[in-house]
């Protein structure tokens, strides 16, 4: 981000030049795979009169592993937490950072200090937001105590990775409540998508007093205490959430209805089944056998996402300790008939691992410009790596290898295919095994699992949001990976100012990556869903969590 000379006041988004593409690193809600294509910018306009008493219906599919924000870093819970709670700033219709808690603010002429202006607003309870409150937040989620997955999103700030590894304290963390209202950050070099990363879940505030006082405090309805658009009235564990607007959010009259009901059915026919009747207002998936009838009749709407679906190999477990044979398994499988035949969603086959939507700074594609790093369905050559691999080990018999994926008819689908594949090509018998989403996601970050299935959207607008992922001990990393080399240069990227210059260190560091080859990169996604006529105003972000804040539900 280019300074003028002095201090520049930012107070609307329109000042903030940061482009929402689509992707996020999270772990990507335990939902089927999506169809895709294109779909218009959302409307508000209800075609009737709203019903400023209605509740929107929506289905989450699964528990939320947790509302606390910095650990609920999976697009089940930051959906509940975007219209929950509320950070500094937030991504408006048009996808760019918008002024939210804070009304406005003002950055330096290096590039590196944030002082943001809070907003008169309160908490659930009926306390004061305070600038305390974001200094507490922020410091609690590079507290290595915490051990929270998404920590390595506040790296940028001044002192925060130190602290996280234990090599810095709190006092370091370069974060200050100057006052009451006045918020300040500084950071370790310019970063001109700071603030696209602060509407991340992440950095949501949370009360200092009632952390504090309890440590179960985002376990229940009964003492969760939020400050966004809605509050939390019921939460019935493994079945359903109950929100109601908040009347103590500064832009409540900006919210046109009563509240959010979320359900839990993880089945995908009984889903649409509910929607179908009326039961359910939106769905973000349809059933795979329907999911083309739906598209090619108008009835399901789609979106292109920057998005990967890919299986990690951990570096770890044999056989996959072998970079001949991780590649063999990326170059075994037939990405098109995969998706024309199974997926059916229009995505794009993915031999590379940052997905299209990055631009470069002369304008032109991240993924366009650098290009595939190996072959579709390269069967031939996937047989030979295969066979220099284990002749590399010294192996006569490939070691068992197990594919696991979260619970999902459409996850389910994929695997099986893969698994033909994997025996017609490389004459490898794979094993299948589903777990439920919890309990996968959980085995998965602690890199228990072999060869695991993953959908990562981004969660801010720059490829080095997918580099970083896989540095040595990155929480998001999860299959062991490390190459020094690599870690080097995501860390030169980080402290590279000049955009050129950082963009070919980029491409540099996606090669080394591929050479290594950790991940079998699958399609590049799309989503598809379906709304109800009287529904309008729902907002998906290309990145970033879906946001109810300004839904009217119109009379049927």
């Amino acid at each position: 981000m280019n300074m003028r000379k002095g201090w520049k006041l930012l107070s609307t988004a329109a000042l903030v030049t940061v482009l929402a593409i689509t992707g996020c690193s999270q772990s990507a809600a335990p939902t089927q795979p999506a169809g895709g294509g294109t779909a218009g910018q959302a409307s508000t306009d209800t075609g009737g009169q709203a019903n400023v008493a209605a509740k929107l219906k929506l289905n989450l599919k699964t528990e939320p592993p947790s509302l606390d924000p910095p650990k609920g870093f999976d697009s089940t819970s930051n959906e509940v937490l975007n219209a929950t709670m509320e950070g500094l700033v937030r991504l408006d219709k048009d996808h760019k950072p918008q002024a939210a808690m804070a009304e406005k603010w003002a950055v330096s002429e290096d590039g590196k200090t944030y002082t943001f202006t809070l907003r008169d607003s309160k908490w659930s309870n009926g306390e004061p937001v305070t600038a305390q409150d974001f200094e507490f937040a922020f410091k609690r989620i590079v507290d290595p105590n915490n051990a929270f997955p998404s920590a390595f999103l506040a790296y940028y700030i001044d002192g925060a990775e130190a602290f996280n590894k234990g090599t810095g304290n709190a006092d370091g963390v370069k974060v200050k409540a100057v006052d009451e209202k006045t918020f300040e950050v500084k950071l370790k070099a310019p970063t001109g998508y700071f603030l696209h990363i602060l509407t991340q879940p992440t950095f949501f505030p949370v009360n200092k007093k009632v952390v504090e006082s309890n440590p179960k405090w985002a376990e229940g309805a009964a003492s969760i205490v939020t400050n966004g658009p809605f509050k939390m009235e019921e939460w019935v564990h493994d079945q359903s959430v109950k929100l109601v607007k908040n009347d103590g959010y500064w832009d409540r009259d900006s919210i046109k209805y009563a509240g959010i009901e979320f359900v839990m059915v993880n089945d995908e026919n009984t889903q649409f089944q509910m929607y179908k009747t009326g039961q359910l207002d939106m769905i973000q998936t349809v059933p795979n056998d329907m999911k083309k009838q739906l598209i090619d009749s108008g009835e399901a709407k789609v979106e292109t996402e920057a998005s990967i679906y890919y299986y990690r190999m951990n570096t770890t477990m044999p056989p996959f300790t072998n970079a001949n044979i991780r590649k063999a398994f990326a170059l075994a499988i037939d990405r098109k008939t995969l998706i024309d035949n199974v997926v059916q969603g229009k995505q794009i086959p993915a031999m590379a691992h940052v997905p299209l939507g990055f631009p470069e700074p002369d304008g032109a594609d991240f993924r366009t410009k650098g290009g595939d790093f190996f072959k579709d369905n390269d069967v031939e050559q996937a047989k030979a790596l295969l066979k220099k691999g284990m002749e590399e080990e010294g192996w006569t018999t490939l070691p068992p290898v197990t594919m696991t994926y979260n619970t999902s008819d459409a996850h389910k689908a994929i695997a099986q295919v893969l698994q033909e594949m994997y025996k017609k090509n490389l004459g490898v018998d794979v094993k299948l095994e589903n777990k439920e989403w919890k309990v996968f996601l959980a085995e998965q970050r602690a890199r228990t699992l072999q060869f695991s299935r993953s959908t990562i959207p981004a969660d801010y607008g720059d490829p080095v949001n997918y580099l970083e992922l896989f540095v040595t001990d990155h929480p998001g990393n999860r299959i062991n990976y490390s190459n020094k080399e690599y870690d080097a240069l995501v860390e030169k990227i980080r402290n590279t100012a000049d955009e050129p210059e950082r963009f070919k260190l980029m491409h540099d560091a996606e090669k080394i990556f591929m050479d290594d080859m950790p991940l079998v990169p699958i399609y590049f996604g799309t989503k598809v869903f379906m709304e109800q006529p009287n529904i309008k105003g729902i907002v998906r972000h290309p990145v970033g969590t879906i946001d109810y804040k300004w839904v009217e539900v119109g009379n049927k």
